[in-house]
C-alpha cells in the first residue's frame, strides 16, 4: 500500500539541485477532449460488459486495463515507466540560472499563511520536469491551477499557499501555457 507524502512547496524547491526545467502541458484543448471521452465511452462499456458477462477477450480485457490507467485514474506528466503522457506538449525549457527558473524558484518559496483544501480531485494540467546536468529526470512536478493542488507523483504531495498558485499561473500565462 503505498504512503501519503507531504512536502511544502519551500522545502521542496529549496531541496531540489537541478541543471534545468522543461515546462509542459498536457490533457488540453479539443482533441484531447474528444479523444478522452471517445475512451471513456469505450472504458464504460467494457466495464459494463465484464460485470454483466465477464466474457471479455484477451484483447478486450488489454483494452479494458489499459483504458482503465487512462480515465479510471489521475493522470500525471509521467507514467509509472517514466514516460510523458500522450498529450503532453513542451513549451518551454530554462536552465537553472535564467530569470525564468528563478522566478519559478521564488514562487515556490512563497510563504504559507493558507494551504487550499478544495474537494475536487485535481486534473493536472501543467507540469515541471526538473533534470540534472546529466540530463537525466530528476523529478517532476504535476500542477492543477483551477483545484489548487501539486503532486511530483501518485501521493507525493507538494503543500503550497493560495499565492503560489495565482502566481503560478501567471507564470505559466508569460511563458506560454495555455492556461483557461
Amino acid at each position: 500500500m503505498s504512503q501519503y507524502t507531504y512536502k511544502s512547496s519551500i522545502d521542496f524547491i529549496t531541496d531540489l539541485c537541478f541543471e534545468y526545467i522543461e515546462t509542459y502541458s498536457f490533457q488540453r484543448g479539443e482533441e484531447f477532449e474528444k479523444n478522452n471521452q471517445l475512451n471513456l465511452s469505450e472504458y464504460e462499456t467494457l466495464q459494463r460488459r465484464k460485470l454483466r458477462k465477464n466474457d471479455l477477450t484477451s484483447p478486450q480485457e488489454l483494452k479494458l486495463n489499459e483504458l482503465k490507467k487512462l480515465v479510471g485514474f489521475t493522470q500525471y506528466i509521467l507514467n509509472e515507466e517514466g514516460e510523458f503522457h500522450f498529450s503532453s506538449k513542451k513549451i518551454n525549457s530554462f536552465k537553472s540560472t535564467d530569470k525564468e527558473a528563478i522566478n519559478l524558484k521564488n514562487i515556490l518559496k512563497t510563504e504559507i499563511n493558507e494551504i487550499p483544501d478544495w474537494m475536487c480531485a485535481p486534473k493536472y494540467r501543467d507540469a515541471v520536469v526538473f533534470y540534472d546536468k546529466n540530463n537525466k529526470i530528476i523529478t517532476s512536478l504535476n500542477i492543477c491551477l483551477s483545484c489548487q493542488y501539486m503532486e511530483t507523483e501518485m501521493f507525493n504531495h507538494i503543500n503550497g499557499d493560495k499565492l503560489t498558485y495565482d502566481l503560478l499561473k501567471q507564470f505559466f500565462i508569460e511563458i506560454g501555457h495555455d492556461v483557461e
